[in-house]
C-alpha cells in the first residue's frame, strides 16, 4: 500500500520505519507549511497520515488551496497522529466527509508498553485505520465518533497531571475534577 506520511521527528521516523519493515511504500513530506505540493503528494497515496506540531499547521495541509483535502479520492483516509482540540479535530472530520473523505483522530501517545492511540472517527474509517495503527502499536483503543480520541488523550493526561490512580481508567472523572469549579473560590474572584 502507498501511504503518505506529513511531519518529521523521532516519533514520526519510528511510525514510517515501521511501516516500511512490514512491506508498505512510504512517501514522506516533512513541511506541511508548503501545501502547493501536497495536493500532487496525496495523489500518489491509498491513506495519507499527518504528525503536525499544532492545528494551525493541521488546517493548512488539509484546507490550503492545494493541500490534503483537494487531492482526497471519494472514501479516502486520512490519519490525523496529531495532538488537537476534540472540537477541530470533529471540525476537521466533518469537513472531510463533506468532501467525499475519511478523517480520524489518533493522537499519539506513549505509554509504558510503547505508543498509545486513542482512536475516534466513523465506524468505517477507525476499522481501515485501527489495521495501520496496529503495525507500530498493540494499544489503540476506539474511543467513539470523530474527535473522541482527542477526548480520551485529554483524559489520560489530566489524570497523569493529577497523578491519580485508581479505578477510573478512561480519566473521566478525573478530567471533570479538573474542570469543575468551586462555587467558594467563583464568589470570591467575583469580588
Amino acid at each position: 500500500m502507498d501511504i503518505g506520511f506529513i511531519g518529521g521527528g523521532e516519533v514520526a521516523d519510528a511510525i514510517m520505519d515501521r511501516l516500511r519493515e512490514v512491506g508498505h511504500r512510504l512517501h514522506h513530506h516533512s513541511n506541511a507549511h508548503a501545501c502547493g505540493p501536497l495536493r500532487a503528494f496525496a495523489e500518489r497515496c491509498d491513506v495519507v497520515m499527518m504528525l503536525l506540531p499544532d492545528a494551525r499547521a493541521v488546517e493548512r495541509a488539509l484546507f490550503a488551496d492545494d493541500g490534503l483535502a483537494a487531492a482526497m479520492p471519494n472514501g479516502g483516509l486520512l490519519i490525523d497522529l496529531s495532538s488537537l482540540s476534540p472540537e477541530r479535530a470533529a471540525s476537521n472530520a466533518a469537513r472531510i466527509a463533506d468532501l467525499g473523505g475519511q478523517l480520524v483522530d489518533a493522537p499519539v501517545g506513549t505509554g509504558a508498553q510503547g505508543y498509545r492511540i486513542d482512536l475516534g472517527g466513523s465506524d468505517a474509517a477507525c476499522a481501515w485505520a485501527e489495521s495501520l495503527l496496529r503495525v507500530f502499536t498493540s494499544t489503540v483503543e476506539r474511543a467513539g465518533g470523530p474527535g473522541t480520541g482527542q477526548r480520551a488523550r485529554l483524559a489520560r493526561s489530566a489524570g497523569r497531571t493529577a497523578g491519580w490512580i485508581g479505578d477510573d481508567p478512561d480519566g473521566l472523572h478525573r478530567l471533570l475534577r479538573l474542570m469543575a469549579f468551586d462555587e467558594a473560590d467563583c464568589a470570591l474572584s467575583a469580588g
